[in-house]
């Protein structure tokens, strides 16, 4: 007769009850028998219930301690690598879902080996056990009980034994232990998919195509044949130039040589940046690249303090203004990609310059760190508004329906790690050419594309006059974006709220050239940790978690995460927007 869980669990308790008073009855009587007796019977007994209980029930049991094994010890990395992040940009659901959904195909291996190792063990037991058995002419010697009651008891054992050795096998448990088996398989296989589909089709639209122009390179590359400008500036980066240069270079060979300069300014540092960057340079001359790449540069003097101060914004404004001036000179660009000591991929920088086919003034990607969206001194919505560091990032709502559909969205400001522009606005207004029609991009491995983008140039129809707080104020009457001065990064006027010079060059882009097409284009993930950048980049754009940001968080918090640096009393709003009142 087959019983319940409840039904084994009392017929454990009064066996434990037997044994108790079995123990009591026997040694109870015999003289000079201990006080303690009673209680060490009772606690041998309850141990002997507890291990039953343990035994019966060890595969449940097992798969607790096993889950919160794997679990804690996921959480534990967790911490290891993502430690001392900004809570709100983290919310603890979101953890608690990544970290579950990532310790449930390692539990369900582990679990399966446990199964089958256990099985093996047993078989191996019982062939072992029957072959002593067969050396041993399957004799049995016990001792012989002197106790009519214990020889009666001894019989009603070795009735019971030969009773079990007539059933036939349990197919029952066999049968579950079968279906456990196939379920925890199941759940490891999950896992193996899961590893498989980790990027999202979006997220890697240009991948093939710049891989082709990597393992078949030409001179005229893959792309559209537009000239691009690279600019970028270093400072102690070694631990994440290697990265860059590879991905540099590879991109440079979706471009195409032929239509590439690279220009670099590295200052000041201690590390084996210069001597990196000088290999790269020397790459570059092998690929017969067009090139200014500076190291050791003392010509522009470092402050004393790179606190975030004055002194700090002007040293950075002249440095990248040293780095553009091979476009001045040498001309012939029609598109600036600005990098800053960022892990990105190649392919993710292609989809950057070519967001909505080359139609924007400026785009940017995403700088994810420890507080989420990192850049939030420079990064403003459509209206000028500060911004959240936790998705969806923008609260105007256009903005915000856009990130959430993995859309460019149109801001007023951003830079957030690395930025493509027209060059036009850089160069002095006789330089000025405009961008022709090139053929559109192309995400698959077709030759040429019979679809063309628009072609470009800066408006002749007059600007409207400048806000008394900025440098240039006054505007000559009827002065154009086509001849208005070139474009060169700047601190801070007296009167202008404290901002990046990173801030200032859309700002500027809008006030001085009427170019109001800046997005911010969500698939373009870039970070200045390793650590962060394979948390944003492949576990936040996981397809599973991607579906548990957008579906369950669905916003949820990411008004709490928003990051004014300074007192927040303090902010206040001028012509470029909100202002954080760092300083």
């Amino acid at each position: 007769m087959r019983v319940g869980a409840v039904g084994l669990v009392l017929q454990l308790l009064k066996s434990t009850a037997d044994s108790t008073r079995l123990i009591l009855l026997r040694f109870g009587r015999s003289p000079g028998s201990s006080r303690l007796l009673p209680v060490f019977a009772l606690l041998t007994t309850l141990l002997a219930f507890v291990f039953s209980l343990a035994v019966r029930y060890a595969h449940p049991l097992t798969a607790v301690i096993v889950f919160r094994y794997v679990w804690l010890q996921l959480y534990a990395f967790h911490q290891t690598k993502l430690g001392g992040q900004w809570g709100p940009a983290f919310p603890p659901h979101r953890m608690y879902f990544i970290l579950t959904v990532g310790t449930i195909p390692i539990w369900g291996l582990a679990m399966a080996g446990i199964m089958l190792v256990t099985a093996l063990l047993r078989q191996l037991w019982t062939r072992t056990r029957r072959r002593l058995g067969k050396q041993n002419g399957h004799a049995r010697y016990e001792a012989i009980p002197l106790n009519v009651e214990d020889v009666e008891d001894l019989q009603a054992e070795e009735d019971r034994r030969r009773e079990l050795r007539k059933e036939p096998p349990n197919m029952r448990a066999r049968l579950i232990w079968l279906l456990l088996l196939v379920f925890y398989l199941s759940l490891a296989l999950f896992g193996v998919h899961m590893l498989r589909t980790y990027e999202l089709p979006i997220d890697h639209r240009f991948k093939a195509r710049v891989d082709l122009a990597n393992k078949s390179p030409r001179r005229e590359g893959y792309s559209t044949g537009e000239k691009v400008f690279i600019a970028a500036m270093f400072y102690n980066n070694a631990g994440v130039l290697p990265y860059w240069i590879s991905q540099a270079t590879r991109l440079i060979h979706y471009l195409g040589p032929d239509n590439v300069f690279v220009s670099i300014v590295e200052s000041n540092s201690g590390d084996s940046t210069p001597q990196l960057l000088e290999d790269f340079a020397s790459t570059l001359i092998s690929l017969s690249v067009a090139h200014k790449i500076t190291t050791h540069d003392t010509s522009i003097e470092r402050p004393s303090s790179m606190d975030t101060a004055p002194p700090r914004i002007q040293f950075l404004s002249a440095v990248r203004n040293l780095v553009m001036q091979p476009l001045v000179d040498f001309g012939g660009y029609t598109r600036v990609l600005w990098s800053n000591d960022v892990f990105v991929e190649a392919e993710s920088i292609a989809e950057l310059i070519h967001t909505r086919d080359g139609d924007y003034d400026m785009v940017c990607g995403l700088d994810l760190a420890y507080w989420g969206l990192y850049d939030q001194w420079v990064i403003r919505d459509r209206l000028g508004s500060f911004a959240s560091t936790l998705w969806p990032y923008l609260f105007e709502e256009t903005g915000h329906r856009q990130i959430a559909k993995n859309e460019p969205a149109v801001v007023s400001a951003c830079w957030n790690g690395i930025t493509a522009m027209r060059a036009d606005p850089f160069l002095p207004p006789a330089l000025r050419t405009g961008v022709p029609a090139f053929p559109k991009p192309q995400t698959g491995l077709d030759t040429e594309s019979e679809a063309t983008t628009q072609s470009w140039s800066l408006s002749h129809n007059a600007l409207p006059p400048l806000v008394a707080t900025h440098p240039s104020y006054p505007r000559p009457a009827n002065a154009t974006a086509a001849d208005a001065p070139a474009l060169k990064f700047r601190a801070s006027g007296p009167q202008e709220c404290f901002s990046s010079e990173s801030f200032l060059l859309p700002y500027d882009l809008r006030r001085l050239f009427g170019m109001e097409n800046i997005l911010l284009n969500p698939l373009v993930i870039n970070s200045y940790s390793w650590e962060y950048y394979l948390y944003f980049k492949y576990v936040t754009r996981h397809w599973v978690v991607k579906w548990f940001i957008e579906n369950v968080e669905n916003g949820y918090g990411y008004h709490y995460a928003r990051m004014i640096l300074g007192d927040p009393a303090r902010a206040w709003v001028w012509d470029g927007g909100d202002c954080h009142p760092w300083w």
